[in-house]
């Protein structure tokens, strides 16, 4: 019989994962991409009358990141009502994620349901699915020649007071398995006659010196990085959200200035 598992709470802790739509602290991503219906293409299809785009909206985890699924188990995709079956259910390992065509765009409504350890309630996020291109010239530019729009969001999940063995699970080592290069087996190193536990290789950059590699709840250098890369990108849009906004109220004032 496998032993009770603790219910008790490490008080003081507070763990957080950001999800790229990520305090033990792991970074998120909430978004989608959109791209073209070749509708030319017989061997693809036939797409329902009127849709024109290929679409998919997701939740994942940051590259190089910890393993979303160690504390996500579920995610409920609730679509525009003029889907058939527009309540979508995604259970791990994943991905999650729900792929379609259509003609519009919409917010996606999205429930997350969290590893059974954790003992919390769902959470709900919202996403707005962009079909056409967005922000200034230079970014529609920049989307239109890469033939996909991909709009994401960085989104944080805050586990206050985490059961113990949620905590546990939530800085162990385990959530960065699935980086690890696969590698024929060999022959441990010696030092003296003793065998030696090689390190881990990871996949990407592996942290250095300063920030902590990995933490209990405290920032990383690996997700810092990455979270500058995705404000420094945020930023970007917003620069074009403003520039667009600006445009359309000068066009504004003009007729306004024709009409007086």
């Amino acid at each position: 019989m496998a032993p009770a598992v603790s219910s008790k709470k490490v008080k003081g802790t507070r763990v957080s994962r950001y999800f790229t739509t990520t305090y033990a602290s792991t970074p998120t991503v909430l978004g989608s991409e959109s791209w073209n219906l070749d509708l030319e293409d017989k061997t693809k299809g036939p797409y329902p009358e009127g849709h024109t785009k290929g679409w998919r909206v997701y939740i994942k985890g940051l590259d190089n990141g910890p393993d979303i699924t160690t504390w996500l188990k579920k995610v409920m995709f609730k679509l525009h009502a003029t889907y058939a079956d527009h309540t979508r259910t995604v259970e791990a390992p994943g991905p999650f994620e729900v792929s379609e065509t259509g003609y519009g765009e919409f917010v996606v409504e999205l429930r997350m349901h969290f590893e059974p350890l954790a003992s919390e309630r769902p959470q709900y996020r919202t996403h707005s699915l962009r079909l056409e291109p967005f922000g200034d010239e230079a970014q529609q530019e920049r989307q239109r020649a890469a033939g996909r729009v991909v709009s994401e969001q960085l989104e944080l999940i805050e586990f206050n007071e985490p059961p113990e063995a949620f905590y546990q699970k939530m800085i162990s080592e385990e959530q960065f398995a699935h980086l690890q290069v696969q590698k024929k087996p060999g022959r441990a190193g010696k030092v003296k006659g003793k065998a030696v536990e090689k390190r881990p290789e990871y996949e990407g950059e592996v942290p250095g010196a300063g920030l902590p590699a990995r933490g209990d709840g405290a920032w990383t250098q690996q997700t810092e990085e990455q979270v500058l890369a995705l404000l420094r990108a945020a930023g970007t849009d917003l620069e074009g959200f403003v520039k667009q906004e600006q445009e359309l109220a000068e066009e504004r004032a003009k007729k306004l200035r024709e009409l007086a």
